[in-house]
């Protein structure tokens, strides 16, 4: 799916959103920046589906990757200052 494809998909969840008075704009906005900023760090993620997460401290973090490596080899993470 393109970019603009995800756009449009966006935007007519946001107006039926708006209709039924449910989710925070700016809260759905905000997750879709960050989702298409992940995604455009590398053009293999075009395909993907984001996962955001956020830790305590870089060493919870380390140790998650880790982890989540030995599990899954083939998985890419990326940090965001």
């Amino acid at each position: 799916m393109s970019l603009r494809d995800r756009c449009l998909q966006f935007y007519q969840k946001a107006q039926r959103d708006a209709m039924l008075r449910q989710n925070s704009p700016v809260d759905e906005l905000v997750n879709f920046v960050v989702s298409e900023i992940g995604r455009a760090a590398y053009e293999r993620l075009d395909d993907s589906l984001p996962l955001c997460l956020y830790f305590a401290s870089e060493q919870d973090r380390a140790e998650f990757v880790v982890a989540v490596q030995e599990a899954k080899p083939g998985m890419i993470s990326r940090t965001w200052p």
